[in-house]
């Protein structure tokens, strides 16, 4: 077995543990402070597993195919909504997020800054970024959305199936997480919405997380991009036509 068939399985059974931890949580049979102790360090390795298969080449798949003109158009689109959130959350306190420390000490907030400050710029050195942080605190609801977000993003880009494939399962699965853990944050929302229905095309799962969206009073010219998906997404599932921006 290589290196990245290694990583892969590792990855593959932590985030089959995160769903089995959440279902056991939900039905009361784990208590709450090994519930966060157990979901704190899944979500840890998992974000440090994500960010060795970035780095770790793939041996066996050389398969490629053209670059998808759609998914290029949207994610130009949806870099505008990563800065507009971003630089929303320059200055705020999450969850698990401490405000201190100068820029390059190491700190989380220096790494937020940082990654803040990179945006689409360097979707590798943004993910490192934000892996870093989750290393640190686990928690952190800005590193999970954002880390999440920015696999998503990264996949969009990868002219390998597989590979591409893996990144957006990975995206969900940490965006997932961050509503779990503060369910009135509204960027994760926004960024699953946008990922259910225009990458994995599906509106009915879209609508819940497009609505919790506008319901956690998301920046103007967020509500405002978000608001027209919602319309199309309704008209997705009733069935009637719709154009894509």
């Amino acid at each position: 077995m290589s290196k990245r068939e290694r990583i892969e399985e590792e990855k593959r059974f932590l985030f089959e543990s995160l769903a089995d931890l959440e279902r056991e949580h939900a039905a009361g049979d784990v208590d709450e402070h090994d519930y966060v102790a157990l979901k704190d360090s899944y979500t840890a390795r998992a974000a440090r597993l994500i960010a060795e298969l970035d780095a770790t080449p793939d041996e066996k798949s050389r398969t490629r195919r053209p670059r998808n003109i759609v998914w290029a158009v949207s994610v130009l689109v949806l870099a505008v909504v990563s800065g507009v959130l971003v630089a929303g959350n320059s200055g705020e306190r999450r969850t698990g997020q401490v405000m201190t420390g100068t820029v390059d000490d190491g700190s989380v907030s220096s790494l937020l800054v940082q990654a803040r400050s990179m945006g689409m710029s360097d979707i590798p050195a943004v993910l490192d970024l934000y892996s870093r942080v989750l290393a640190i605190e686990p928690d952190n609801i800005e590193a999970l959305t954002y880390f999440g977000w920015y696999s998503v993003l990264s996949a969009t880009q990868e002219s390998d199936q597989a590979r591409a494939a893996e990144r957006l399962e990975s995206g969900l699965v940490l965006m997932r997480q961050a509503t779990i853990a503060d369910s009135t944050y509204p960027d994760a929302h926004c960024f699953l919405g946008i990922t259910f229905f225009r990458f994995l095309d599906d509106p009915q799962a879209a609508e819940p997380e497009i609505d919790a969206c506008l319901e956690s009073n998301p920046p103007a010219e967020v509500a405002t991009l978000v608001e027209g998906l919602a319309d199309q997404v309704d008209e997705a599932i009733t069935g009637t036509t719709t154009v894509a921006p």
